[in-house]
């Protein structure tokens, strides 16, 4: 799908702004963008599943496809579906094996360049796809990044944003980025923005972990690590929404150890957690610390001269 259909469903009533009413016409796409496949996990969010469908389909472009899995709600999602079914790859509204299995299997369908997943409580920024797919154009040598994601009310509102100047592979080896865990500094790879080459999946297993697990996306990121670099694009990609009924305020910390397990046997992790507090402490001192004591992490960076992303080294903590 490259551009909002004529007949494409109108918003409920009262709903105005993004994602419900279409954006204004891209005026241009710098040449031949990568396709892009999003699959989307839901069961029981009927609440919010409209608005993340619109804000995958109301994407200008690249060309992309979108495909739904339901784990059987019985909330009335399946009537929002099919409300938007026509400019679906895929959907289907079936009991499942939870999120992770939901996720396995809606990726066995994409056959897009560029794959991303995205809950069904969250939903994509207007552009998104587009800033994504010049990135990875630009620099074909990145083959997973992350952006900037709003925190958001029950109701759509920003009240904070979770940005980082990058992640380093040894501190996410350490803990450094995992919830609960004691090197934990409050950060955390926003899943909801991080987007990959179809190549990195089939070179990493080319499937999510089924258990119903809080990190599945944890998982996933540690065995793209033994890949490549992640590198972080300093905008913002998406909004993840904070309410009781997440799958993270549901679970808690009950992945904490299968995660911690994974780090313990990657031995790629250097720092204990005092280390790494220490380290913290030092780099706050000054610039020059921070290039002595930061570890070094991938980001990427537009210059506007060249109208192109490129691709950087910067120490983090």
């Amino acid at each position: 799908m490259a551009s909002t259909p004529a007949d494409f469903p109108d918003p409920p009533p009262g709903k105005n702004g993004w994602p419900w009413l279409r954006p204004a016409a891209s005026r241009e796409t710098n040449g031949p963008l990568p396709r892009i496949s999003i699959v989307t996990p839901s069961f029981n969010q009927a609440a919010f599943l409209e608005e993340t469908i619109r804000s995958v389909l109301l994407q200008e472009h690249p060309p992309f496809e979108y495909i739904v899995m339901d784990g059987g709600s019985r909330d009335g999602s399946a009537d929002t579906i099919k409300k938007y079914a026509r400019h679906l790859k895929h959907w289907a509204s079936e009991p499942d094996g939870g999120q992770g299995d939901a996720i396995d299997r809606g990726m066995r369908q994409v056959t897009g360049d560029i794959m991303a997943y995205i809950n069904s409580d969250d939903f994509y920024l207007p552009g998104a796809f587009a800033t994504v797919a010049r990135a990875f154009a630009d620099c074909p040598e990145v083959d997973w990044i992350v952006g900037a994601s709003l925190l958001c009310d029950e109701r759509g509102r920003a009240f904070g944003i979770n940005s980082s100047p990058g992640y380093s592979k040894a501190l996410f080896f350490s803990g450094r980025y995992l919830g609960g865990h004691a090197a934990w500094n409050g950060k955390w790879i926003p899943q909801e923005s991080v987007f990959w080459r179809r190549s990195l999946w089939e070179r990493a297993g080319a499937k999510f972990l089924c258990e119903r697990l809080q990190h599945g996306d944890f998982e996933l990121w540690s065995r793209f690590w033994h890949y490549a670099d992640l590198h972080v694009l300093p905008v913002p990609l998406a909004a993840y929404r904070c309410h009781p009924e997440t799958y993270t305020a549901t679970r808690g910390n009950q992945a904490l150890e299968p995660c911690t397990r994974i780090i313990e046997s990657s031995g790629l992790g250097e720092f204990s957690p005092g280390e790494i507090r220490l380290r913290d402490l030092l780099c706050r001192m000054g610039a020059r610390l921070l290039n002595r004591f930061g570890e070094p992490a991938r980001c990427l960076e537009y210059d506007s001269q060249a109208s192109r992303w490129r691709a950087i080294t910067r120490h983090v903590m």
